[in-house]
C-alpha cells in the first residue's frame, strides 16, 4: 500500500458516470499544505481550472476534489458556481476553509456538473478517507484510460526519508503545451512555496511537456502539487543542497506518469522517443522533434511497424529549421539507418526495431551541440473508433 505521511485519499461512485464506476476522488492533507500548480494554456478553460487558478495564488491547499465523467467546461456562470458549490460542500464536511479546497473535473465538455449527486456522495467520500487509497483514487479519475496511473518515489533529506507520490489520468487530447491531462502530486517533504513552484514548473517542462498523442490541448489540464511538510526536515529552498535532488526525483516521477499516458494513448501500441541531437539551439531541436512526433504519416508508420525513414526525415525538413540534409544521421535504437543523408544499411537490419512496443528514433543534425526530445505514440484504427464513439 502506498502511504504518504499526513495525507488521506478516498474514492466513491457518485453517479456522475452512468456505468456506476467510481467517479469522485478526494485528496486531503491533515494540515494546510503549500501548493503550486500548472494549468492549461488553452484560452477555453473549464470552470474548475478558473477557480483553481484563483485559489492557488495563496500558495496553500488542504483538499483536492476530482470528478470524472463531466468536464464542467463551456458551462458559463452556472458551471463556475457549481464548482464553487462543490468546494463549499467539501469544506463544510471537512471543517476547513473553503479557500483551501481546489476542484478538478474531467470528461465530456458541455454538460452541467451534477452537484446534487456529488453532494449526496460527499459523506461517504469523507468516511472512506484513509492513509492508502492511491490506486483507487487513480481509478476514479479515469475517463478513456485503460489503466490507473500512479507512482511513488522515496527521497533522503538528511537523515530523514520523504515520500513523493502522484496520480494521473490521460489517454487522448495529449500534446505538450502544458500536459493535456490531470496529475496530482503529494509529498510530506518540507519545501518553501517559491521553490515548490519552480521545481514543479521545471519538472512539467521536462516530463508532461514532452509527450504527444494527438496534437490536441484540453480545457481542463491541471498539474497540482501539495507539500504538507510533516517530514519536518529543514525547509528546502533554491539554495539548499537538496534542491537539485528534489527536482530530479520529481521529474523522474512525473516522467513515469507521462510515459504511462503515452502508452495508454487511445488505441496506442507504441511509445516512441524522438531524440534530436546536434542542433544549433534547444528550441530548434525541440521544434524538429515536435514536428516529427506530431506527423500523422510518421505515427501511422509506427502503427504499421513500417520503418519508413523517409517520412521521418520529410517531417524534420518541414519543421522550419535550417540544416544540411547531407550531414544527417539517424538511428532506430542503436541501428544506424542514415549516414550523411543516405540509407546506411539494408532495411532488414533495422526494421525489427519497429516491432518493439517501445523504441527511440535519434536524429543527428551535426549543426551544433543542442538536444531535445519528445515522447509520442502511434496512431491506430482504435484511436478513430474510440474518439468517434466517445459521446455515444
Amino acid at each position: 500500500m502506498i502511504s504518504i505521511p499526513g495525507f488521506q485519499l478516498s474514492s466513491v461512485s457518485s453517479g456522475v458516470k452512468k456505468s456506476g464506476k467510481k467517479d469522485l476522488a478526494l485528496i486531503f492533507s491533515d494540515v494546510p499544505a503549500k501548493a503550486a500548480a500548472v494549468f492549461t494554456t488553452n484560452i477555453v478553460k473549464a470552470a474548475p481550472v478558473i477557480l483553481g487558478q484563483e485559489r492557488i495564488k495563496q500558495g496553500l491547499c488542504q483538499a483536492i476534489v476530482v470528478n470524472s465523467g463531466i468536464a464542467n467546461a463551456f458551462t458559463g456562470t452556472s458551471g463556475y458556481q457549481n464548482a464553487v458549490q462543490t468546494t463549499k460542500n467539501i469544506s463544510a464536511s471537512l471543517g476547513i476553509e473553503e479557500s483551501l479546497v481546489i476542484p478538478s473535473s474531467t470528461g465530456l465538455i458541455g454538460g452541467p456538473l451534477p452537484v446534487a449527486k456529488i453532494k449526496k456522495a460527499i459523506p461517504n467520500l469523507i468516511s472512506k478517507l484513509g492513509p492508502g487509497g492511491v490506486e483507487e483514487a487513480a481509478k476514479a479519475i479515469m475517463t478513456t484510460d485503460k489503466f490507473p496511473k500512479f507512482a511513488v518515489r522515496k527521497l533522503k533529506i538528511g537523515k530523514k526519508e520523504g515520500t513523493i507520490a502522484a496520480i494521473g489520468k490521460g489517454a487522448g487530447m495529449i500534446c505538450p503545451n502544458m500536459a493535456t491531462m490531470l496529475c496530482f502530486i503529494i509529498t510530506d517533504i518540507n519545501i518553501n512555496k517559491t521553490t515548490l513552484k519552480k521545481a514543479l514548473v521545471n519538472s512539467v517542462d521536462n516530463s508532461f511537456n514532452k509527450i504527444i498523442v494527438d496534437g490536441d490541448t484540453s480545457t481542463n489540464d491541471s498539474v497540482i502539487m501539495l507539500s504538507n511538510g510533516v517530514l519536518d526536515n529543514n525547509e528546502i529552498t533554491l539554495k539548499s543542497s537538496h534542491y537539485s535532488k528534489f527536482e530530479n526525483v520529481l521529474t523522474d516521477l512525473n516522467t513515469e506518469i507521462a510515459e504511462m499516458i503515452v502508452k495508454d494513448g487511445e488505441g496506442a501500441t507504441k511509445v516512441v522517443k524522438i531524440d534530436v541531437q546536434g542542433a544549433r539551439t534547444v528550441k530548434e531541436a525541440e521544434k524538429i522533434a515536435r514536428t516529427v512526433g506530431n506527423s500523422l504519416l510518421v505515427k501511422t508508420a509506427f502503427f504499421g511497424e513500417d520503418p519508413n525513414w523517409g517520412r521521418i526525415l520529410a517531417a524534420a525538413g518541414r519543421a522550419g529549421v535550417m540544416f544540411n540534409p547531407d550531414k544527417v544521421e539517424m538511428f532506430f535504437d542503436d541501428k544506424r539507418v542514415i549516414k550523411n543523408g543516405a540509407q546506411f544499411q539494408a532495411e532488414s537490419k533495422f526494421a525489427p526495431v519497429f516491432k518493439k512496443p517501445k523504441f527511440t528514433v535519434t536524429i543527428k543534425l551535426k549543426e551544433g551541440n543542442a538536444e531535445s526530445y519528445v515522447i509520442t505514440s502511434d496512431l491506430s484504427h482504435e484511436y478513430v473508433s474510440i474518439n468517434s464513439e466517445y459521446r455515444t
